[in-house]
């Protein structure tokens, strides 16, 4: 009898054991299967973007552009998020009496934090620096001599981006403010020359949709609009511009 006692005690406590630890692994498959569902860590972003352009001054220029695009970022649910992003756009925008050879290039870097309210959803809020080189080099028309404009914005930026993941697919949102702080221009025929420029509001838009292509990439498409407006200059009798930007990135994204 004592030893049928026994066996039932050590039964007991092996079953319960059994159950605890089978729980925990449940419970562990369950956590990394929807941690799996989220990209997360370190990432590198390349590729390329199409862009369709509206420069509005008298006259007003337009255009399609392409470039390239490249991002280095941390993100993981609950933790600190960091990205520095940077994007080259050139081409010919034309208007009805002349053309101008348009060069772009900006970069940000920003740093928020990851909220996971839920295993497929992510919400990051961020702030951040931007830097915007432009180069507007005007052919000549009628009594009018080509010049070539180079503009320098500096700009604080305020955002917030979504996303929902499941399974080899994420769909995104992405909103950001973008006040400037400094403009300058210069006219590349007066070299030792700069004007400061009246400082305003942009805002940026994304809805990136992407696909898991393999262990460790995924690749995005991301159709996009921007506007950067850029101040007057009462020295120079220089009204504001308007820089409209519709287009769509197409990246390939490797987890490091």
């Amino acid at each position: 009898m004592k030893i049928m006692k026994n066996w039932r005690w050590f039964l007991s406590m092996f079953l319960f054991s059994a159950s605890v630890v089978f729980a925990d692994t449940y419970e562990d498959e369950k956590t990394s299967q929807c941690c799996n569902e989220m990209p997360q860590g370190w990432s590198i972003d390349l590729g390329g973007d199409y862009t369709w352009m509206s420069f509005s001054t008298p006259p007003s220029y337009s255009g399609n552009t392409g470039g390239v695009v490249g991002k280095l970022s941390y993100e993981q649910p609950c933790a600190f998020f960091g990205q520095a992003r940077s994007i080259y756009n050139l081409g010919t925008l034309s208007s009805s009496v002349n053309k101008t050879k348009f060069h772009e290039w900006y970069s940000e870097f920003v740093g928020g934090y990851c909220f996971s309210p839920s295993d497929n959803w992510m919400l990051t809020p961020y702030v951040g620096l931007g830097l915007d080189f432009l180069s507007d080099h005007h052919t000549g028309y009628s009594s009018i001599a080509p010049i070539q404009l180079k503009y320098t914005i500096y700009y604080a930026l305020a955002g917030v981006k979504i996303h929902y993941s499941w399974e080899d697919w994420m769909l995104g949102l992405q909103v950001d403010c973008l006040p400037t702080f400094n403009q300058y221009l210069r006219i590349k025929s007066l070299a030792e020359a700069a004007w400061i420029l009246k400082n305003r509001t942009g805002a940026a838009v994304q809805l990136p949709i992407a696909f898991k292509c393999g262990t460790n990439f995924w690749l995005e498409l991301a159709p996009y609009y921007r506007f950067l407006p850029i101040g007057a200059s009462e020295v120079l009798g220089l009204s504001s511009r308007n820089l409209n930007q519709w287009g769509a990135f197409l990246t390939l994204r490797f987890f490091l």
